[in-house]
């Protein structure tokens, strides 16, 4: 582990007798994202691991979710960074067989890996068939980041920016999964947050845009919701410096969780994403939602 930095000694003169005093270092700032956020909320144990352990690297799996979903934010990005007139379906598939090319990973054979491919075709070229593709972004697939106070840094990854005639920001941000029955705007207040404080324009609306239902969720945001949504911020981050003890929260999403070889709530009916076989889930906030109609008495 890396040195601490070491605490300053200063000399003050007092008359004739000299006083050394220490000055105590201060802390790192706290680097909070949507992400990081919602894990500490979910499981505070699974937080430790991944941002204070850093454990990700070394207990980290490819999930073939992730890839289908990475491959489909490049290839629409891709798409916008040519001229309009040739956004053309075609050229989303052009585009998506080409960024599938760099890596193919997480899937367990080559079956599995068409069906996910076969998934991202069809959103991609729904997306083109029934969006306006004919727009200008201000911005695509952009890390943001602001200082939300000395000791805390907000950041993220926006996918997409439009600038509405009116003048304000319209923050779009693409799902590839199943659309939630209760949507969660955390992610795209925070984003739109950060958004507010790099530029004096505000983000009056935010949307996800589901890309398996060609569905938009649309939310206005006015300034005294961001001022909500900082002061909720402000809440966890201090709940995350003051967490101590780090408890485990086992449940359905332990499934997806990297960390259970070394978790001390897991137990031997245990059952881990890629020992079964399972439908095309783009992550595990479907399965949460599939296990929650299966307990309601609907259907899978």
């Amino acid at each position: 582990m890396p040195d601490r930095p070491r605490n300053k000694v200063y000399r003050i003169q007092f008359g004739s007798v000299p006083v050394f005093v220490r000055e105590k270092s201060k802390a790192p700032a706290l680097k909070l994202s949507p992400h990081s956020i919602a894990l500490f909320k979910q499981c505070k144990l699974q937080y430790k691991f991944q941002y204070i352990d850093k454990l990700g690297d070394k207990y980290g799996k490819a999930k073939p979710y992730f890839t289908m979903a990475n491959h489909v934010h490049a290839t629409l990005r891709d798409l916008f960074s040519v001229t309009p007139e040739h956004r053309t379906v075609e050229s989303a598939k052009r585009l998506l067989t080409n960024n599938w090319r760099r890596y193919r990973i997480g899937f367990k054979n080559r079956t599995d890996e068409k069906r996910w491919a076969d998934r991202a075709l069809s959103e991609v070229t729904r997306f083109v068939a029934k969006q306006d593709v004919s727009i200008t972004p201000m911005m695509l697939e952009a890390p943001v980041e602001t200082k939300i106070t000395p000791g805390l840094i907000l950041r993220g990854r926006v996918d997409r920016v439009d600038k509405e005639p009116d003048g304000t920001l319209h923050l779009i941000d693409y799902k590839t999964g199943l659309v939630p029955e209760s949507i969660d705007w955390s992610q795209l207040e925070l984003h739109s947050l950060i958004l507010s404080r790099i530029w004096s324009t505000a983000s009056t609306k935010v949307s996800y845009l589901y890309l398996l239902s060609g569905t938009t969720h649309t939310k206005e945001l006015g300034q005294e919701a961001l001022n909500r949504v900082r002061w909720e911020l402000l809440r966890v981050a201090s709940q995350i410096r003051k967490e101590k003890d780090s408890p485990p929260s086992p449940g359905a999403a332990c499934a997806g969780c990297d960390f259970t070889a070394i978790c001390p709530a897991k137990h031997d009916g245990y059952v881990q994403l890629g020992e079964v076989d399972l439908p095309l889930w783009r992550d595990f906030g479907d399965i949460l939602l599939t296990n929650q109609e299966a307990s309601d008495g609907g259907s899978t």
